[in-house]
């Protein structure tokens, strides 16, 4: 996934940093010629952005619509994109950014234990923003936490944007079984052998990205645990070879055996279950949002529904958890006067419901970080059932590994999972995850 290797990629930049310490920003990189850092020579307050949203995909071209619409409505205040799509080239910027203490008033991140040295060094604490305006504030879904930790007071971002994990259903093959949509574990696995004796795969999966293992995998801890399970885990309290997280290996493996996921998983990609899906071959997708925009563009959008992924009977605790977090926007803590009020005002007008809408509006669909309702927006149908599917939920969190301060655990467990569904048996993936755990202790 792209959001896991900017993540990574912000975090080996701060190490390499070694102007960090010092860094803030200089007056000239700031603003126009003339202006001051904090915005007081009477000339324009110049505010740079740096995200990834950069191009001429609609996305692209509505974002850079709404930083036109805000100088129309502030002409004091110019905004300097310097957004780029690139990955590396992001990245590089960024780097230079932070080492010559020129960091841009906006930049986008992905929150998490990689951006903790930023929130301490960089980043300004956000929550008097949020205080003070409860209306933008209480807009958004509960999401903040990847910008909060317990040993560091306050919030280091908003979301700008937002991903999560779900299940597509082909909603003639339920009708053809006389089924409905699963709600628990329990009876994900009873209409499984029920498409399984039409001779129709129930849940198509491809682990040869073998990220979908590690979101399935999660989605089963969060279900089951809690998000309790993640914390003792990363705390140290339980293991990952205990009887908890080897029966949820035993779970999956299961599954696996009992053709669920189809064939081939290993080597299968997610082009293929995606055409599997949309050929009426497999009932359902585990996938996220990102998927809504192909799903959408095929014949059988209006057939397509979408649900959580399934709870346990026994948990119902937990049925409103779900798989999923955010992007969003941090900012500079050296800005100060006019400068900062200007980029406070920026950002609370681009993470806005009615920016969030205007998105909804120019790219017909999608999904966002608020609670809002489509309106007279044309969304197209697979985007209005996974808007409701998510209404309900309670609370968004991410992979289970995200928030281990050990940076290659996530590819280590990714890659356990998927040699377990290549062959080796649950406790012996268990065992080697910890064994990793351990000999990276810090």
């Amino acid at each position: 996934m792209k959001k896991r290797a900017l993540t990574l990629g912000l975090a080996s930049l701060f190490a390499a940093s070694s102007l960090l310490a010092g860094c803030g920003s200089n007056d000239a990189a700031q603003g126009n010629a003339g202006t001051k850092a904090d915005g007081k020579s009477g000339d324009k307050v110049s505010i740079r952005i740096l995200t990834r949203i950069s191009g001429t995909d609609p996305k692209s071209v509505a974002f850079q619509n709404l930083l036109k619409q805000f100088m129309e409505k502030n002409p004091d205040i110019t905004v300097v994109d310097e957004s780029l799509n690139d990955e590396a080239a992001f990245n590089n910027k960024f780097k230079t950014a932070v080492a010559t203490g020129s960091v841009p008033e906006i930049w986008m991140n992905y929150g998490g234990v990689a951006f903790k040295d930023y929130a301490k060094n960089i980043a300004m604490d956000l929550d008097p923003v949020l205080k003070e305006d409860k209306a933008w504030a209480d807009s958004f879904l509960p999401l903040f936490d990847t910008w909060k930790y317990k040993d560091l007071p306050g919030t280091y971002g908003v979301p700008n944007e937002f991903y999560s994990v779900a299940i597509y259903y082909n909603k003639e093959l339920f009708q053809k079984i006389g089924a409905e949509p699963p709600k628990t574990i329990e009876d994900f696995e009873a209409v499984a052998d029920k498409f399984k004796a039409i001779d129709v795969v129930p849940m198509a999966m491809a682990d040869k990205d073998n990220f979908r293992g590690g979101h399935l995998l999660t989605n089963l801890a969060l279900k089951k645990y809690g998000f309790q399970k993640t914390e003792d885990l990363m705390g140290g309290k339980a293991k990952w070879n205990d009887p908890d997280m080897v029966s949820l290996l035993e779970t999956m493996k299961n599954w696996q055996d009992k053709g669920i996921f189809g064939k081939n998983m290993v080597t299968t990609d997610g082009n293929a279950i995606t055409s599997m899906f949309l050929g009426g071959k497999s009932a359902m997708m585990f996938e996220g949002v990102w998927a809504i925009s192909s799903i959408a563009a095929s014949p059988i959008a209006d057939k397509i529904g979408v649900i959580p992924f399934p709870g346990y009977k026994d948990k119902p605790e937990f049925k409103d958890n779900w798989f999923g977090g955010a992007g969003g926007y941090s900012v500079s803590k050296e800005i100060t006067g006019a400068k900062k009020d200007a980029t406070i005002k920026l950002l609370k007008f681009l993470t806005s419901v009615d920016a969030f809408k205007y998105f909804l509006k120019e790219t017909k669909g999608g999904v966002y970080p608020v609670k809002m309702d489509s309106g007279s927006a044309p969304v197209d149908p697979v985007t209005a059932e996974y808007v409701k599917a998510q209404s309900a939920a309670k609370d968004f969190k991410g992979e289970i590994e995200e928030y281990s301060p050990i940076m290659q655990l996530q590819d280590k467990v990714r890659n356990e999972v998927q040699g377990m569904f290549a062959g080796n048996p649950p406790q012996k993936t268990a065992d080697t995850i910890q064994s990793f755990v351990d000999s990276n202790k810090k």
